[in-house]
């Protein structure tokens, strides 16, 4: 994995395929010590990146299906009504 990637420009879907590959080949057990730490190193970052994306995701689906406002209550994913702060 090079350090060459622009990671704030991967979407989720890249991002997580390079995560895939990259544990693919940590689990191999055929890789040097030195190597297993850069690739520790930049799946640490290809995971951030798609915690971000998933969280990014999670707040426009909030928005989207919040109530029409006449409650004053956002739903979550779960159905679990909690009350919404005043923006």
């Amino acid at each position: 994995m090079s350090d060459a990637i622009d990671y704030s420009t991967l979407s989720f879907e890249e991002a997580l395929a390079m995560l895939e590959d990259l544990l693919g080949r940590m689990e191999s057990g055929k890789q040097p010590l030195e190597t297993l730490i850069a690739d520790f190193e930049a799946g640490s970052k290809l995971l951030a990146v798609c915690r971000g994306k998933l969280a990014g995701m999670e707040r426009r689906i909030e928005v989207l299906v919040k109530d029409d406002g006449a409650q004053g209550q956002w739903q979550d994913f779960g159905g679990v009504e909690t009350p919404r702060t005043q923006l």
